[in-house]
């Protein structure tokens, strides 16, 4: 998953104007220039040279800031640069080490999968020489872990034993908590109870089952012989079932059902000597009547032993183990390497701990991500960041400070927002050091409706921080306009998107970064602008809102499904061209607000298919009339009148298409005149006298 601006003004490269609806252009106010595209710098599985466990991509970067700067864009936004929970393969999002860009030997290598943190900073030097500006991917809600970083922790210990059965939601997924018994000898009898199902309860039995190992030390390898529970096997001590509910023994498997929120499993294993032993529970799904067809299932169904007891010998009393006895451990302690004396690094960075993640007590609600709204502390990727706390927010308010004063990064992207509280969003961004007494760039990403970006905003806005959000919206409606063909109603760019939004959620342009294509988007299919790329970058690279270029489309990089390698599909090699070419005129023409001719002009001709738009010019400029058709074998067009909503009258003058300049569109005296464009394709109108040639090399 852009910016709040009372004022308009965005951090350095941006533009700095007020927005004049309905004003003819020559009272409008003079704006600077829109140079303002940027370059999303990497796609999802970026190569890396694994092997050697060598990175790649920040030198590849380097070497294209020359060719980028020339072509337009001017800024790039990189991918997360600190190291990640997987090393040399993590792309950033699975962050581990904050303020490990690529120093510090662990996780199996030093750098990252992007290179070390010599070549970030060479690349971060060597792009603003070239006068693009560098945003960092930030990741604040969530850190990765593993079994290395293992630790006690009574405050998942305490919501999963606290009313239990009344939890909808796991703590922790089943297969990341282990739990301890300290010390037991005799016969030991396990109750195992499960909750937080993602499905009802009342669905087929064989999509709810777990598997329930023993071991005599915390991840030891377990026998692939896995045993299958006997039901009845509903824990109670006085119908003790000799053979259906013994454990086969230690360091063994076995798997089983629970059938619904009352059932309870219960299990008797004989230790000889005191022993400590380890309980591991994992989520599965298959057929009871098979060990084999068993396969991993979602580890948000919850199993935990909910109670323990033990026994001295066969006629000794059952006796309830202990909370000091039976401890729960999750992979939330992180401890930092020794840092270099000269990286200048805060002493907030003293490491990670249970208490800095959900849930912080027995007490803690977690909740599920719903359509598209805000969850603070669900558990959806990685330990879940306590951005309540304010140690969390102090420790990560401090690497953001540290990320822009000795790296030098001009701006930010904010990485799944909907995972925290807006306000500490906006605590985060306004905590960052001013350049010219100017908050850096920083874009949010929450993926959801318009409603719901729009509240987001809001508050955000209220809290005194400047933050743009991505457009989602507007990505689902070019998708479809490229996707659909000609049975695309073009109608329906009318009112697309965020900035043309007419159901009370509309935000400034100078508030939205548009998009074709992203990391997340581009990884599965059904997603993909699949067609036409062409058509929808000539809308976003014409149109209000800070446009993105997605590396894989301008450098025509084969996207592959993250879930089926076998659906695949590659951008054009004209497409960087196309997209040269309406950078160019964005940054020669356009700038300020836009009316849509094909709506408001008085439009005569086929308005299903053809789009007409006209946007404000820049200094002495006066714009561009941009045309789109999605018909598929046709070149249509509509009469429109160009001074339509106030703009300035163009009677009795010529426009000459900015790429074909012997294609022209001669204005009538009472303002109309006729624009079209190729079949699937796209057309920029600019006034005879304000042509520049786009230059060729």
């Amino acid at each position: 998953m852009s910016t709040l601006k009372n004022s308009f003004c965005t951090y350095k490269r941006t533009c700095c104007y007020i927005f004049a609806a309905c004003l003819p252009l020559s009272f409008s106010p003079t704006s600077s220039a829109t140079d303002d595209v940027m370059l999303q710098g990497f796609y999802w599985d970026v190569p890396v040279d694994e092997q050697n466990k060598n990175g790649i991509w920040w030198d590849n970067l380097a070497n294209k800031a020359p060719a980028l700067s020339e072509a337009g864009f001017s800024s790039i936004w990189i991918p997360p640069p600190s190291k990640g929970n997987w090393g040399i393969i993590d792309m950033g999002y699975g962050i581990y080490d904050h303020y490990d860009l690529g120093t510090y030997d662990q996780k199996g290598t030093i750098e990252t999968r992007f290179g070390s943190q010599q070549e970030l900073s060479e690349m971060i030097a060597k792009l603003q020489q070239n006068n693009i500006d560098v945003y960092a991917d930030v990741v604040l809600n969530h850190i990765y872990t593993n079994e290395q970083d293992s630790e006690p922790n009574p405050a998942v210990k305490a919501y999963a034993q606290h009313k239990a059965h009344n939890h909808q939601h796991v703590a922790y997924p089943s297969n990341e908590i282990s739990w301890q018994l300290k010390g037991v000898q005799g016969r030991v009898f396990i109750k195992i109870q499960g909750y937080g199902s993602t499905m009802p309860w009342a669905q087929d039995i064989n999509q709810r089952g777990y598997q329930l190992t023993i071991t005599d030390s915390k991840g030891k390898q377990v026998t692939n012989s896995t045993h299958v529970e006997q039901e009845p096997n509903d824990g109670n001590f006085s119908t003790i079932r000799a053979g259906n509910n013994a454990f086969p023994g230690l360091n063994l498997a076995l798997r089983g059902q629970i059938i619904d929120k009352q059932d309870i499993d219960e299990y008797y294993l004989d230790i000889a000597t005191k022993s400590d032993l380890f309980i591991t529970l994992s989520a599965k799904q298959g057929p009871i009547t098979s060990t084999q067809d068993w396969t991993d299932a979602a580890q948000s169904n919850g199993y935990f032993p909910v109670e323990v007891w033990q026994q001295a010998n066969g006629s000794a009393p059952t006796v309830e183990i202990t909370d000091t006895h039976l401890v729960a451990h999750t992979n939330t302690k992180i401890t930092p390497p020794q840092r270099n004396q000269y990286a200048n690094i805060p002493n907030t960075d003293d490491g990670w701990q249970f208490s800095d993640f959900h849930p912080v007590d027995e007490h803690d609600w977690l909740g599920e991500l719903g359509s598209d709204n805000i969850i603070t502390n669900t558990k959806m990727f990685g330990n879940d960041s306590n951005t309540f706390s304010p140690r969390v927010q102090q420790k990560l308010i401090d690497w953001g400070k540290w990320l822009k004063t000795e790296h030098k990064f001009n701006g930010f992207r904010l990485d799944f927002v909907r995972g925290f509280q807006p306000e500490f969003a906006a605590q985060w961004v306004k905590s960052l050091p001013k350049e010219q007494n100017q908050q850096p760039f920083v874009v949010a990403e929450y993926w959801g409706g318009d409603s719901s970006i729009k509240a987001w905003v809001d508050t955000v806005k209220a809290h005194g921080a400047d933050i743009d959000v991505f457009d989602f919206p507007l990505k689902s409606a070019l998708t479809q306009m490229t996707n659909q063909n000609q049975h695309f109603d073009m109608r329906t760019l009318n009112h697309a998107g965020l900035v043309r939004n007419q159901t009370g959620n509309q935000l400034a342009g100078t508030e939205v970064v548009t998009f074709v294509e992203n990391h997340d988007t581009g990884k599965e299919h059904d997603k993909w602008v699949n067609k036409d790329f062409k058509m929808a970058y000539a809308y976003i690279l014409t149109h209000e809102g800070k446009p993105t270029v997605f590396y894989s489309h301008y450098y025509g990089v084969k996207q592959h499904d993250y879930h089926d390698p076998s659906k695949e599909i590659t951008a054009p090699i004209t497409l960087q061209q196309n997209i040269n070419q309406l950078i160019f005129a964005r940054n020669t023409y356009l700038d300020g607000e836009l009316s849509v001719l094909s709506q408001s002009g008085n439009p005569f001709g086929d308005v299903q298919h053809v789009y007409v738009a006209r946007r404000n010019g820049k200094t002495s400029k006066q714009g561009a009339i941009i045309v789109l058709n999605n018909h598929d074998s046709q070149r249509k067009g509509l009469w429109v009148t160009t001074h339509a909503n106030g703009l300035s009258n163009f009677a009795g003058k010529t426009l000459v298409n900015a790429f074909e300049p012997s294609d022209t569109v001669r204005i009538y005296e009472d303002g109309r005149g006729y624009f079209s464009a190729p079949s699937r394709g796209y057309a920029v109108y600019v006034l005879q006298s304000d042509y520049v040639p786009y230059p060729v090399n």
